[in-house]
């Protein structure tokens, strides 16, 4: 099954209940505060997708919503509170959930402080994962194992010097960065994705 953590008007619960539509049906578990002013808008959005079926919400916050969730997770997506301790938490009561093969996914680990020192610390250092990777200004995913190797390992810390070097070069250039040719910009980004 999927969870994810952090739902708002269900964006990237639609992208989610999509991929497993097409693939094999799983569940996805939408853990989310889902207050009234925007779980209307969730809920519709869900719904115009055709994957209502699919999408299970759980209107909590999500560290007590890990304390009573007791299934098997293949995929974790998390995009809820983006500060330190509380992404650490959602990393420590969730992640132990995911099944050995399985994905972890983390949204803002680029620009937001508080994901990509959690996902540098704990994913990218860690002798827990291997394949991670992450999508240009967002989202670091990775597979979660028994043991990784140590070329595993070595490759987690080449990405993880890659998304630095991109963290800091956009960071100075973040406002220059418009400027740039749009040819330039694709060049720029074709290449990150050859390295990693």
């Amino acid at each position: 099954m999927i969870v994810e953590i952090g739902s708002w008007k269900g964006k990237s619960t639609v992208c989610l209940g999509l991929g497993s539509q097409a693939g094999n049906g799983v569940p996805v578990y939408a853990i989310d505060p889902h207050a009234d002013y925007r779980f209307g808008d969730f809920k519709t959005n869900v719904e115009r997708a055709g994957i209502a079926e699919l999408v299970r919400p759980i209107a909590s916050l999500s560290q007590p919503a890990a304390d009573t969730f007791d299934q098997p997770i293949a995929l974790l997506f998390v995009d809820g509170s983006h500060e330190y301790d509380l992404v650490l938490e959602d990393f420590e009561k969730w992640v132990p959930k995911v099944v050995d093969g399985g994905w972890v996914a983390f949204h803002d680990t680029t620009w937001t402080a508080g994901p990509r020192k959690v996902v540098a610390q704990a994913v990218y250092r860690s002798r827990r994962f291997k394949d991670a990777r992450f999508v240009v200004g967002s989202t670091t995913v990775a597979r979660k194992v028994l043991h990784n190797t140590f070329a595993d390992r070595a490759r987690n810390r080449y990405v993880l010097g890659v998304k630095t070097a991109f963290w800091l070069g956009s960071s100075a250039l973040k406002n220059q960065r418009r400027l740039l040719p749009e040819p330039v910009e694709r060049l720029g980004r074709r290449v990150l994705k050859a390295i990693q």
